[in-house]
């Protein structure tokens, strides 16, 4: 599946080296490619939420099950973190093996001694671990801006494959990078087949989805790591 020429692996390793980020185009046949977007197009996930004051995932049948006025109160509290910048609200499936045959391949080849070998060579540092999920975002989500150090897991890069068709440049969604002052500097739009890596110190965000979105964008994210827990 996933596997890196050694000119994309040096590639890599200088844009992230230089920028701390990097995007490679047509990283899986299209074979690989077509079967993943199918699987996360009809994947069940969870809404993952930012909501009275921590993270929280939640069925989609216990959102149903609220009244109007408790979905409603649920939006204003949730809204009401990201206007400070703290928050997020997209679906998202953690790959186990209950998963579909496609999503597990895919964890398996993240995980193989051959992906993990070169992602060691361009970090410098001896990854073990990759850590994968599939995720949503419809109209009306987003994920504030943040970094993704978590020092416990041994994050070392972060990596977005998309694998959203023929999307919008006005439907948002933009993998958005950020100075620490809040100005925004690269962005990425999805683009089917297309794996974006960067490193976890550097401030991003998933910038808010249009309504009018007539599509879901759709990834697996996650990231490679030196500690397996």
């Amino acid at each position: 599946m996933l596997q890196l020429s050694q000119q994309q692996q040096t590639e890599l390793q200088q844009k992230l080296s230089n920028d701390g980020f990097a995007r490679i185009e047509n990283i899986l046949n299209d074979t690989n490619a077509q079967q993943l977007h199918e699987c996360l197009c009809n994947l069940d996930y969870q809404l993952a939420l930012f909501h009275n004051g921590a993270a929280k995932s939640v069925k989609d049948s216990d959102i149903l099950a609220l009244t109007p006025q408790e979905q409603q109160a649920l939006l204003e509290d949730i809204h009401s973190y990201a206007s400070r910048g703290v928050g997020f609200m997209y679906g998202r499936h953690s790959i186990e093996s209950t998963s579909p045959e496609a999503l597990k391949k895919l964890y398996n080849n993240l995980n193989s001694s051959a992906v993990q070998s070169c992602f060691s060579a361009i970090s410098g540092k001896n990854i073990i671990r990759t850590s994968a999920q599939a995720t949503r975002f419809i109209g009306g989500q987003y994920l504030t801006r943040h970094n993704d150090i978590v020092e416990a897991e041994g994050r070392v890069y972060a990596y977005v494959l998309s694998l959203s068709k023929s999307w919008h440049p006005d439907w948002g969604g933009l993998l958005q990078f950020f100075e620490r002052d809040g100005t925004p500097t690269t962005s990425y739009a999805p683009k089917f087949n297309s794996l974006v890596v960067f490193d976890v110190s550097k401030i991003h965000s998933v910038t808010y989805v249009a309504p009018f979105a007539k599509a879901p964008r759709l990834s697996v994210t996650g990231w490679f790591r030196t500690i397996d827990t």
